[in-house]
């Protein structure tokens, strides 16, 4: 179902750069809305990718670029924006569903949705600011047991790294189809075609190729996938 999310939640959004004017923000939001609603997808599909310029990271906002893709016909990059969507609320059957929708594959793909490693992430990341917010506070008043607190802290942050890395590890195939070499140069043999919303991780890569491996291995070029 191609639905649209009206309400765009400031406390969904994370600032990661400088001030962001979310009055503005909104307004753009809103505007982008009224126009997928009256038939103009590309128009507002171009005002949702400009609020995303802003560095606002927003599961709504994402929903929302994926859902005016699919009404432009562009399945690769719906399936990427939901992707990313399921990235931030990996629990939302909307989502899901949108993407078994417009990538029917995706259940048997190798590199299924990372809902596990999404809760171990949040999960070690919040003990771990718990742990060191408690040692800076017994380092103040010179407690001995800061030592252990130290310990946990480092046990909680290394697999919140590890499982951010994993992840963030994830590209998607955005085209409705690219050839897949035995080497890095289309001169090589095709070892076979692979279509949009596939899967994958970067085994290697060499100039303006990748070496990647999902449900298929061999090389590929860069510019027919994005970064989940």
């Amino acid at each position: 179902m191609k639905k649209i999310v009206a309400l765009f939640l400031i406390f969904q959004s994370c600032l990661l750069y400088g001030e962001i004017d979310f009055d503005k923000i909104n307004s753009i939001f809103s505007d982008a809305n009224k126009l997928y609603e009256e038939g103009n997808f590309l128009e507002a599909n171009n005002l949702y990718r400009n609020i995303t310029s802003s560095n606002i990271i927003s599961k709504d906002l994402y929903y929302n670029i994926a859902a005016s893709y699919a009404e432009l016909g562009s399945n690769g990059y719906a399936i990427l924006w939901y992707e990313r969507a399921l990235n931030i609320s990996p629990f939302d059957k909307e989502v899901k569903n949108n993407i078994e929708l417009f990538n029917p594959n995706s259940s048997s793909n190798p590199i299924k949705n990372k809902s596990a490693l999404i809760i171990i992430f949040y999960l070690t990341l919040f003990l771990f600011i718990i742990f060191f917010t408690i040692l800076i506070i017994l380092f103040i008043k010179k407690r001995k047991i800061y030592y252990l607190l130290i310990i946990l802290s480092v046990l909680f942050i290394v697999p919140a790294i590890i499982s951010y890395n994993l992840i963030n590890a994830d590209y998607l195939i955005v085209v409705s189809r690219t050839n897949l070499y035995r080497g890095e140069s289309e001169r090589t043999d095709i070892i076979s075609v692979i279509g949009e919303g596939e899967k994958f991780r970067i085994l290697e890569e060499y100039s303006n190729w990748y070496y990647v491996k999902g449900s298929f291995k061999g090389w590929m070029n860069k510019s027919f996938a994005e970064k989940i």
